[in-house]
């Protein structure tokens, strides 16, 4: 049985007090914490400097209550936050690695067979990415993987990717499919010219190569944007 911690003083000018917010994590679970309470365990409840006090509160309201947002700020932009300190900012940003490594390690599809599989494989290798990516999936004839490969990263506004250069890895691995995805990083999932140029040429190229072009997948945080789902891949 989980020993309930006592409390000895609730909420006071000084911050919220921690063993408060630990006996409501004990008693009611997890999912009955708000974020900028999960904040506070995580950090501690700042009692102890005038500088510290009500640092959750704080550093959630620094983050305009987004969680993305808050996992994307750099290690320089965290510090401005009065009361955190290096040592919070490394606990904080220790805990965001570990969530994103545990997304990442979760069993991903081995196969592709429609764009719902194919976005779970490419979405956690986007988590809290402030640049763009561009990932090529390999597929042989049943579509199942044979290679993930980050072929670009670029600045926040855009990536190159050398078609020639996807093609030429593609007849190494004699793979018969190829699905791609980049992210947004702004949040904005709709595809731009040249995000539709660029898979136009992927897919014409493949036309002459007999090698198919799947899907071209767009991550925007929690949204997406998939070619295959608009239906617009054969007319290109």
């Amino acid at each position: 049985m989980i020993k309930i911690l006592s409390t000895m003083r609730k909420s006071t000018e000084k911050g919220v007090d921690l063993r408060i917010l630990q006996n409501k994590f004990l008693t009611n679970g997890k999912t009955a914490m708000d974020n900028s309470e999960l904040l506070v365990l995580v950090l501690g409840n700042g009692r102890r400097t005038v500088r510290s006090r009500h640092l959750g509160e704080r550093l959630w309201n620094y983050c305009n209550g987004d969680l993305r947002s808050l996992g994307q700020m750099s290690m320089e932009e965290l510090l401005q936050v009065d009361g955190l300190g290096s040592a919070g900012v490394v606990t904080l940003a220790a805990a965001f690695e570990l969530g994103r490594r545990r997304v990442i390690d979760e069993p991903r599809p081995r196969q592709i067979r429609n764009p719902t599989e194919a976005i779970a494989l490419f979405r956690p290798l986007f988590i809290d990415s402030v640049v763009e990516s561009f990932y090529v999936g390999y597929l042989n004839r049943a579509n199942r993987i044979l290679r993930m490969e980050c072929v670009s990263v670029g600045g926040m506004a855009g990536t190159v990717v050398d078609v020639r250069l996807v093609f030429k890895r593609a007849l190494e691995l004699r793979a018969t499919g190829l699905v791609f995805s980049h992210n947004h990083p702004s949040g904005n999932d709709s595809p731009s010219d040249a995000d539709r140029n660029l898979t136009k040429q992927f897919v014409q190229a493949g036309r002459l190569l007999d090698i198919t072009v799947i899907d071209h997948i767009i991550i925007a945080g929690s949204r997406h944007f998939s070619f295959a789902e608009e239906g617009t891949l054969n007319q290109m």
